[in-house]
């Protein structure tokens, strides 16, 4: 990986901005940014005033990219390495010690984007893999002493690099090789799966989940439960643990179904793993014949020219979840699309319970676990939602 951090023995080149800065958001578009008086290669490092020459920090600087100015610090810092390395070190100690998830999982997101600091780049440690996906010039050009700490932290550590392809697009970046993926085995409460990491959906394991996926856990006693889009079978097998009677759990993706498979014979469960379509199973489905339906659907939402087409397939799932659940029974459903906002998420659903002519009321709303936190001047940090609906 490149070398091109900067010199923490030389100053920034200064960005100033065509706008007074009242808020925090760290995102600045090109019709924002003063251009440079001399030119500045696409990724650097910048100190950033606005328009009145108020001091807003440092950030990357990219004019290649519409979204052209990407903040990780308030204040002026040279030493753009040590910064990284310091907040990785933060961010390690917040999973580690201050929410001890290493108690429950060793799968888990060690950094999260604008959330911890890191414009563009997320990182999950899967097991033994670290997988860093990243969708940032600038961002890219600081990872190398970033994998030298890991590899120093965790002895035996195998680093994975995937790039976002559109972002990849959009910033200029060279393209990285698809990499090799590494086989892993992920632990959370009590269950163990077997991971591709770098392969897949994401970067090989939703850790996103696992708060919710304990959650059903605790609402399967005893229940008849579908699980569509089932993945690895994450949703199937805790509800399995959690005493469900019955558990069928489905994908489109023939190698996820396998990989449920494997997941269920390794941790000495009884579920059905079956290949199809949700839309397809849910209007096959009798009715009142599950009152526990899990609906977690892939990203159907990339950006907002396909918002209208991607909250119409959302509101035609969840209507048909709706539609088929038993009479006080339980839908679990979920949207990754970081574009469709929780208050459209949840007109949505208002509408496709109309549609499906059922009583429903909300009884959590929740998001990502605590390893995924949301920078407050940057909502976009929160991109997974997570409703949990009752018939009446």
């Amino acid at each position: 990986m490149s070398r091109r951090s900067a010199d923490p023995a030389r100053p920034l080149p200064t960005l100033r901005l065509k706008v007074r800065v009242h808020g925090r958001h760290p995102w600045f578009y090109r019709k924002m940014v003063q251009k440079p008086d001399a030119p500045l290669p696409a990724g650097s490092a910048c100190v950033v005033r606005d328009r009145d020459g108020k001091l807003v920090g440092t950030g990357f600087y990219n004019p290649r990219a519409e979204l052209a100015l990407r903040m990780f610090a308030d204040e002026a810092t040279a030493d753009v390495r040590g910064h990284f390395v310091r907040a990785l070190q933060q961010a390690v100690q917040l999973r580690e010690e201050v929410l001890g998830l290493s108690r429950h999982t060793d799968a888990y997101r060690l950094v999260h984007a604008e959330g911890d600091g890191f414009p563009g780049l997320v990182l999950d440690k899967l097991g033994a893999a670290f997988v860093a996906q990243v969708a940032s010039l600038g961002m890219q050009q600081q990872l190398e002493p970033l994998g030298e700490w890991l590899l120093r932290r965790y002895t035996g550590a195998k680093l994975v690099l995937l790039q976002d392809k559109d972002w990849a697009e959009r910033e200029g970046m060279d393209k990285v090789p698809r990499p090799q993926p590494v086989a892993t085995t992920v632990r959370e409460h009590g269950l163990v799966y077997a991971v591709e990491a770098g392969t897949g959906h994401k970067t090989g394991f939703f850790a996103d989940q696992r708060d919710n996926r304990w959650l059903v856990r605790q609402l399967a006693k005893g229940r008849s439960v579908l699980d569509l889009c089932c993945n690895s079978g994450g949703f199937a097998l805790n509800a399995v643990t959690g005493g469900a009677a019955k558990v069928v759990a489905a994908d489109l993706d023939e190698a996820m179904v396998a990989q449920t498979r494997h997941n269920a014979k390794a941790n000495q469960l009884t579920l059905q793993a079956v290949h199809g379509d949700a839309f397809d199973l849910l209007r096959e489905a009798q009715p009142g014949a599950h009152d526990l339906i899990v609906l977690d659907p892939p990203k159907w939402v990339h950006n907002k020219d396909e918002i209208e087409q991607g909250l119409a397939r959302y509101r035609d799932l969840n209507r048909l979840g709706l539609e088929k659940v038993d009479r006080g029974g339980v839908v679990v459903t979920c949207s990754c699309s970081g574009s469709v906002s929780e208050d459209a998420f949840v007109r949505l659903l208002r509408d496709a319970a109309a549609e499906a002519r059922r009583d429903v009321r909300l009884l959590y709303l929740r998001g990502a676990g605590a390893d995924h936190p949301v920078a407050l001047e940057c909502p976009e940090t929160r991109y997974l939602k997570v409703a949990v609906l009752q018939v009446r």
